[in-house]
């Protein structure tokens, strides 16, 4: 059967046989039932629950081992870290990372510890309402320019003891890059508003950081030189994101067509920071595009903080690398709906930590056997080419 392939269908073989043998090696306790577990969960039409993933020839196994292999069953989770890291391929220009949260519902498992209340989403009015969870902080790469793949790096669960978000990002882009080889790119990592530009700022991370703005955000410039007497001020002019009078001129500004959002404008200033850390500058950038796909009302600016090193030459590069950054949703869609990681319903947090990364490895093996497989698609899809 090997032979049937070609070059490059050999070699994504053998590595993908690599990648399952290294990953046999990081469970423990009940190994074959989880490895079995998650080759069923990929390759089953049903997913809801775990008795129906038994049902996969696939699992070789009675359907009480499926309850087993998560509630019993263990694996290393530094181990598979560390894999997940080691098998990043190169990326196409600088490595892009993303950081998300999302959660698993859990409203009617009072006798579930460790959740926590999470904004879920529902239909109707209000839209939003709090919902007991279990909560996830997502760490992926984002392989490719274009295109809606992301291999997972790090999937933590944020219970209460775990800090702020902010706080839990710090740690997973830090144990990212001491697992990879000294010399490797320095990636940028694309953050909501939901995470603390000046504590990212204040953490002198090895890597670039482009963290959203919330519009009600309010920085400052450095002092100046000191020309007085008494105490040197901490801070500058304020820089208020909503009150256009304050901003000045830019220190670096670009403009662009775009077919979709039209007139682009990029604009850039430097050594601003927040108040509780004057000792730390970073950029705060501005995208206004003209129009927006579906609106007719103009558009809002999209405020960006850029975090570490230089800007790029192109400053146009900065909201594209945001823009990526909504591939991760569409990941938390497919994991959701189509590979079933909140539809099995596991009572520790445990279990559901375990299930949690055989779902981040089935990512990575169905990126890894992209290439082996043929694209079948309903007669109303678009082709991928």
């Amino acid at each position: 059967m090997v032979r049937s392939f070609g070059v490059s269908k050999t070699t994504a073989l053998t590595t993908l046989r690599t990648f399952r043998q290294q990953l046999y090696a990081g469970l423990g306790h009940r190994q074959d039932s989880l490895f079995e577990l998650l080759d069923s969960a990929l390759t089953s039409p049903d997913r809801r629950t775990l008795v129906r993933l038994s049902l996969n020839p696939t699992f070789r196994r009675r359907w009480p081992s499926t309850c087993d292999a998560l509630a019993d069953g263990t694996l290393q989770p530094s181990a598979l870290r560390r894999l997940f890291v080691q098998s990043l391929p190169e990326a196409e220009g600088r490595p892009l990372w993303v950081i998300d949260g999302t959660h698993w519902p859990r409203p009617r498992a009072a006798t579930s510890p460790e959740r926590t209340c999470e904004w879920h989403p529902v239909a109707g009015q209000p839209q939003h309402h709090l919902v007991p969870a279990w909560a996830y902080q997502w760490l992926v790469a984002v392989p490719e320019t274009h295109g809606s793949w992301v291999l997972p790096l790090d999937v933590p669960r944020r219970d209460a003891c775990a800090g702020t978000p902010t706080g839990v990002a710090i740690q997973q882009i830090c144990s990212a890059r001491a697992l990879q080889p000294a010399g490797a790119p320095r990636p940028v990592v694309v953050l909501d508003s939901g995470y603390d530009a000046g504590q990212l700022a204040q953490a002198a991370l090895d890597a670039d950081c482009l963290v959203r703005l919330a519009q009600h955000r309010v920085f400052f410039h450095a002092p100046g030189t000191y020309r007085s007497r008494g105490r040197p001020r901490l801070h500058g002019a304020r820089f208020c994101l909503r009150d256009a009078a304050t901003h000045g001129r830019a220190d670096r500004s670009a403009k662009t067509e775009h077919p979709v959002y039209g007139q682009v404008r990029v604009d850039a200033w430097t050594t601003l920071h927040v108040r509780t850390a004057p000792q730390t500058s970073f950029t705060v950038v501005r995208v206004q595009v003209e129009r927006l796909p579906g609106k007719r009302l103009p558009p809002q600016p999209l405020w960006l903080a850029w975090i570490g090193g230089p800007l790029p030459d192109d400053l146009h590069q900065v909201w594209r690398w945001y823009v990526r950054r909504f591939v991760v949703e569409h990941a938390f869609r497919f994991i959701k709906q189509t590979l079933g990681w909140t539809t099995v319903r596991p009572r520790s947090p445990q279990a559901a930590d375990r299930w949690t990364w055989l779902v981040a490895a089935g990512l990575w093996q169905l990126w890894l056997g992209r290439s082996l497989v043929a694209d079948a698609r309903l007669p109303w899809e678009r082709r991928t080419s």
